[in-house]
């Protein structure tokens, strides 16, 4: 009787570990240290209203000349916004069942790290302001800064807008009649074409092997030493377009496009170092602000990159405190890189995360050997995490240190918890894994595009691209193009629609470019 009360009463306890386990991994939190984000009922708009264009301000283009008149920024004085539950539209653009995400953010910050303006550059004296994120699917239509209940702010073709409310009526400016006008001019673009099928990929690799761009590109990609490079992938029904290749990271963010990095100094010493680079495309790199470190005497790997995180794994070449060789994985935010200290997990994922990774961690060191386990660090710190590919999805690991000086061992665990929204904005995969394996059986990772109509396969030494038509990849791929030794994908950012152009036309226009044909 007694060993069937402990059998029952050990069951008990396992299934209360398990479950708390599980549910700490599927309830999330989405709540960070400093900004708070909220989708707010879509039963009304945070900006609902008509808006109206009243003026604009140019900052730092120097002689910037508008080649085109339609983007001048005088000619979109007096054009029209409207938001509310079931549309949206600036100027001439329209989303349907826009998706509201507010956010505050402290004003200096935001203004500093985005557009690298002071926020008395807009007059502004509060030290928190809100910036209204509108979403429509996966994708970002546009991002509004709300001065307050009277007036927006909006960045459009290198210039800042301010919007004034006129009315709060939103059913004559969104009325039948004018969806309908303006969703013609858009079917009348052939670019706007709902037959028009279009998925573009910005896919950044890493590689330990050096990317010879000195005959093509200049000397400048010289000094690294952990390579970093961006491909663009798009195609229009199934049809590729050149596929276009640039040096460093090519970030789309909210806020534009970004430039992320890591640039290499003292190669040839005892203690070579690693400096985190981010900075906003069409900014000179000679203007932001770099701080540099004791702390940096370090190398550093980007193993992921998002809009608005970046992890990396940090290994240590200086021998103070006797920590050389010592390595830790660590998330930083791109709008401050530089920024030295990690952000722990319940800053993303609130107590949930915090609690899962603290019994994946315990579940991980119970099933390790006595040895193992008793050099290991007991408590997991929250600041050691970082985010993983496996499958076609990425998952959350985490690293539990020597807890002696100076010993560099470790291992690492898989934590019990989806990669939270603030970090991941889409991962999706529409074909089975099993399906990938047949087509390319040496595929250690593959990626599909939101259309359903793209898949990205990649192997130890090639990247392919499929198309996928009806559910399931064809039978020849449309590209293979060779990788480097070792070299592994950090960032898949996929772009849609009218998006596929942009991110192809602003690539183009502001990098370094090679072309796959």
């Amino acid at each position: 009787m007694k060993k069937n009360n402990v059998y029952i009463i050990g069951s008990i306890l396992l299934f209360i570990y398990l479950s708390s386990s599980i549910f700490a991994g599927c309830s999330l939190k989405n709540i960070n240290a400093t900004d708070k984000i909220s989708s707010p009922s879509n039963s009304l708009s945070p900006i609902n209203g008509v808006w109206e264009i009243k003026k604009y301000k140019v900052f730092n283009f120097g002689n910037k000349t508008y080649q085109q008149s339609k983007i001048k920024p005088a000619n979109l004085l007096g054009s029209k916004a409207a938001f509310n539950k079931e549309y949206a539209f600036l100027i001439d653009e329209i989303c349907k069942d826009p998706q509201y995400k507010l956010k505050e953010v402290d004003a200096n910050n935001y203004f500093f790290y985005t557009y690298k303006v002071s926020k008395e550059d807009f007059d502004i004296k509060e030290d928190k302001i809100e910036v209204i994120s509108v979403i429509y699917g996966e994708n970002l239509f546009h991002e509004f800064i709300k001065i307050n209940e009277k007036e927006l702010i909006v960045y459009l073709d290198d210039a800042f807008y301010y919007l004034e409310k006129i009315d709060d009526d939103t059913s004559k400016a969104l009325s039948k009649e004018n969806i309908e006008k303006l969703q013609k001019s858009k079917e009348e673009n052939p670019l706007g074409k709902d037959e028009l099928r279009r998925s573009g990929v910005l896919i950044g690799l890493r590689s330990n092997t050096p990317i010879d761009y000195e005959d093509t590109l200049g000397s400048e990609y010289k000094n690294q030493s952990i390579f970093y490079r961006t491909l663009w992938i798009g195609a229009e029904n199934g049809k590729l377009r050149p596929i276009l290749e640039t040096p460093n990271l090519f970030v789309p963010r909210m806020s534009g496009f970004w430039w992320v990095g890591v640039d290499a100094y003292e190669l040839n010493s005892d203690h070579p170092r690693d400096r985190l680079f981010s900075y906003p495309v069409g900014k000179e790199r000679k203007d932001i602000n770099l701080i540099e470190t004791q702390e940096e005497q370090s190398l550093k790997r980007i193993l992921f990159v998002g809009n608005d995180y970046v992890a990396i794994e940090d290994k240590s070449t200086s021998n103070i405190n006797n920590d050389e060789g010592r390595s830790s994985l660590q998330i930083r935010l791109i709008d401050n890189i530089v920024d030295n200290k990690g952000i722990k997990i319940s800053d993303i994922s609130g107590e949930d995360g915090k609690t899962a990774m603290h019994n994946s961690a315990s579940a991980f060191l119970a099933l390790q050997d006595k040895e193992t386990s008793k050099r290991l660090e007991k408590e997991p710190r929250e600041e050691s995490f970082a985010l993983y590919r496996r499958n076609g999805h990425w998952i959350v690991k985490g690293r539990l240190n020597s807890v002696h000086p100076g010993d560099s061992f470790y291992k690492d665990y898989d934590i019990n918890i989806v990669p939270p929204n603030k970090m991941l904005n889409y991962d999706e995969f529409h074909i089975s894994w099993n399906e990938v394996k047949e087509k390319v059986p040496e595929a250690v990772d593959a990626y599909t595009s939101p259309n359903k109509d793209l898949a990205i396969i990649i192997s130890h030494n090639s990247l392919y691209v499929y198309r996928i038509l009806n559910g399931a990849l064809e039978n020849m791929y449309l590209k293979k193009i060779a990788l480097q030794q070792g070299e592994s994908v950090v960032m898949a950012e996929w772009a849609t629609g009218d998006y596929m152009e942009r991110w192809e036309k602003t690539l183009k226009g502001n990098a370094d470019i090679l072309v796959h044909e």
